[in-house]
């Protein structure tokens, strides 16, 4: 009788790595199953992360916290002469609608940096890549207008999936080398990414492998604090404020694909102007509705109701420690959003204390974080730095 042939193949040793095949245990030795038991090939074969993990995505705050630092870092570099091949080039992956340009030209401000926004999707590869022209007898490129040659700031190549495969390609150079063809980024300029999934049926198309592994991938996800906050800074309507704290985990995101309208931070950005239009109120609910959706128009007008039979605010602030405090979660919200939009300097202290009487101070910081991103001049107030000594590990939080 013939020896048996040795099970080599390559679907026998992947079932060997699973450890659910019965032919592969009863050829495997005594010795190799008491050292691979079988199902413990199961997590080497799917990788060293367990079937249940997911991974995380970052908040908005947090992004331009990490974006910040990155560009620092690179900034570093450069000082010290590293190559440009050496810099960080983060990649913000994120639903349509959600501030991710707000926050690079946010990072930038902070930096005292310019922006130029090089939209790849747009241009014609070939004026992309710089238009080609004749000089003593050899052929050159142009150098594209959008390209920076002096001066400091970030070259913004914002929904980068949307451009084609041929603009990507060239977009994977400038990435890696910082160049275009022959002519050069400064150094002083740094290149930040952002866009869209596929899924979000945005017209984007699949990354070439080589500019994806070039780049430094973040999965970014809506933050209604901070937004809260940054709307209080522009001065945003306050019961629209009041009502995505309220309604963060239903409203304040909800992309669909298929529907015209529907909420993001950029579209209720668009809804407070909404708001102020000189509109009769039916009309006003129909443009509402054309922002942000039906659903989330029609809840966002019974939170209005709502906020119509508040407590008077004045009457709060002349007398905080008698004032009634409501019981319901979305009075207290809108209530919040009144009083930070009437904070001042010198009505802060009877605000502050009417909040210490709440009885889950968790409102209380989302009315004290809107009123001073509304009014920096608050964080100067007594009465503010003794409310945040007693609660800074609930402001930490937030």
């Amino acid at each position: 009788m013939p020896p048996r042939r040795p099970r080599t193949g390559k679907r026998w040793v992947l079932a060997m790595l699973a450890g659910c095949c019965a032919p592969a245990a009863r050829g495997c030795g005594p010795a190799l199953r008491a050292r691979w038991p079988a199902g413990s090939g199961r997590r080497l074969a799917r990788g060293v992360q367990p079937r249940s993990w997911k991974r995380r995505k970052m908040k908005l705050a947090e992004f331009e916290t990490v974006l910040l630092e990155i560009l620092r870092h690179n900034q570093r570099l450069a000082e010290a002469g590293a190559p440009v091949t050496s810099f960080l080039i983060p990649m913000a992956w994120g639903d349509p609608g959600l501030g991710k340009t707000t926050i690079v030209e946010a990072v930038a401000a902070t930096l005292g940096w310019q922006v130029i926004q090089a939209d790849l999707a747009t241009r014609d590869p070939a004026e992309l890549g710089g238009m080609p022209w004749v000089e003593n007898g050899r052929a050159i490129r142009c150098r594209p207008d959008w390209l920076p040659d002096s001066g400091q700031g970030i070259l913004f190549l914002d929904e980068l999936p949307q451009a084609g495969v041929a603009n990507m390609n060239i977009g994977a150079t400038l990435v890696r080398e910082h160049r275009i063809g022959e002519h050069h980024l400064p150094r002083s300029w740094m290149v930040v990414c952002a866009g869209n999934f596929q899924h979000n049926r945005a017209g984007t198309s699949a990354m070439p492998s080589h500019l994806r592994n070039r780049l430094l991938h973040l999965t970014i996800e809506a933050d209604a604090n901070a937004w809260a906050q940054w709307a209080s800074r522009k001065g945003l309507d306050p019961m629209l404020i009041a009502y995505n704290r309220f309604r963060a985990a239903e409203y304040h995101h909800r992309f669909c694909a298929t529907s015209n309208a529907y909420p993001t931070p950029r579209s209720w950005e668009m809804g407070s102007q909404v708001l102020g239009l000189d509109l009769p109120e039916a009309l006003r609910r129909e443009c509402l509705d054309g922002t942000v959706g039906e659903a989330a128009g029609a809840d966002f007008a019974g939170f209005r109701q709502v906020c119509q039979s508040l407590p008077d605010v004045q009457a709060i602030i002349a007398d905080p420690t008698t004032a009634p405090i409501p019981s319901d979660a979305m009075t207290l919200y809108a209530l919040m959003g009144a009083l930070a939009y009437n904070a001042r300097p010198g009505n802060f202290a009877a605000i502050i204390a009417y909040l210490d009487r709440l009885p889950e101070q968790e409102f209380a910081v989302a009315g004290v974080l809107d009123a001073t991103a509304r009014d920096e001049t608050l964080r100067l107030t007594t009465a503010y730095t003794r409310w945040a000594a007693a609660h800074g590990e609930l402001l930490s939080a937030s």
